[in-house]
C-alpha cells in the first residue's frame, strides 16, 4: 500500500510557503498574515513588518532554548518596519515573537545563516 502525504505544506496548496515569493533560493512565509519576516534565511539583518496589525507591540527574537536574544518595543506597528541586526547571532533557528497589549501573541520562524 502506498503512503499518502498531506498536501497542506506543499507550495500552491495553502501551506505555509507560496511559490510567488521565492527568490534567489530563499523561502519566505506567506505574507498574507499579520506579521512578516524577511529575508529568511537571513545573515546580517532581518526586516519585520506588521501589515495586519495596529497599535503597540513588543517584539522579541528567541533562541531555540527560549533565551531572549533581542527585545524591543514598537510604538505603532501600522505601516511600520523594524530592521534588526543579527550578525552576532549563531547560525540556527530562532523565533520572532510579537505580543500586543490586547493579548495577541504571534510567532514566526527565522533561520540565521551567517557566513
Amino acid at each position: 500500500m502506498a503512503a499518502t502525504l498531506p498536501l497542506v505544506a506543499m507550495p500552491g496548496n495553502d501551506g505555509p510557503f507560496i511559490t510567488d515569493h521565492w527568490t534567489d533560493g530563499q523561502y519566505t512565509q506567506a505574507e498574507l498574515g499579520p506579521v512578516g519576516v524577511f529575508p529568511n534565511p537571513a545573515n546580517s539583518q532581518v526586516n519585520i513588518v506588521y501589515p495586519g496589525l495596529t497599535g503597540e507591540a513588543t517584539v522579541s527574537i528567541l533562541a531555540e532554548d527560549g533565551r531572549v536574544m533581542r527585545s524591543f518595543e514598537v510604538g505603532d506597528v501600522q505601516d511600520a518596519r523594524s530592521v534588526v541586526r543579527i550578525d552576532d547571532l549563531r547560525n540556527g533557528l530562532y523565533l520572532v515573537r510579537v505580543i500586543q497589549p490586547s493579548g495577541l501573541d504571534l510567532t514566526r520562524m527565522l533561520v540565521v545563516a551567517n557566513n
